[in-house]
């Protein structure tokens, strides 16, 4: 599938669209043209600057694999330190903390540390091996109720979600513990 949009806007549409585009990214879901993505954590991005006969021309681009052979890396394959399973695992642990630490009763925590979480489950969700999709699907359901508290500004729901988040992974860590095998 190939779409190209080119026309004339103004700085500040322009601005907004990237600003738009900048959360869908956070989010780590890209919707366009009626059609949505999951955006891995890791991508391939270029960013070219280049001024000609007295005109700045700038691009962006990023990629990502969209068939699922190709877009998850095996467990063994992933790179140290850019999203195997234990730095991802790490960071999913950090940022479920600074959530936990900011969110309360009457308060909601930044968007930026709901957006450190979303990305970092989303991440983990992608690593994670085929006999956990049934832990990983309850997890996911969890973490889009968490997302819609937050942005609906609802600090009772979103602490109900972040103890049902924290219950899934408890769970997840007692049955693949037991089982021999180290999940969330």
């Amino acid at each position: 599938m190939e779409e190209k949009d080119a026309r004339t806007g103004s700085r500040l549409e322009l601005a907004d669209y990237l600003e738009n585009l900048s959360e869908q990214l956070r989010r780590g879901v890209l919707e366009a043209r009626g059609r949505s993505w999951t955006v891995p954590e890791d991508l391939d991005v270029r960013m070219e600057f280049k001024e000609k006969k007295g005109r700045l021309v700038v691009k962006l681009k990023w990629s990502w694999a969209t068939r699922e052979d190709e877009a998850r890396p095996s467990r063994d394959q992933a790179s140290p330190g850019r999203g195997d399973l234990k730095t991802v695992k790490k960071r999913l642990g950090a940022a479920f903390k600074a959530l936990q630490q900011e969110a309360g009763p009457d308060a909601l925590p930044d968007e930026r540390t709901v957006a450190d979480f979303v990305g970092a489950s989303r991440a983990f969700a992608a690593l994670a091996a085929p006999d956990w999709q049934g832990a990983i699907k309850d997890y996911l359901d969890h973490l889009a109720a968490l997302e819609q508290a937050a942005a609906t500004r609802q600090p009772e729901v979103l602490g109900r979600e972040l103890q049902a988040l924290q219950d899934c992974m408890a769970a997840c860590h007692r049955e693949f513990k037991s089982g021999g095998q180290a999940a969330g």
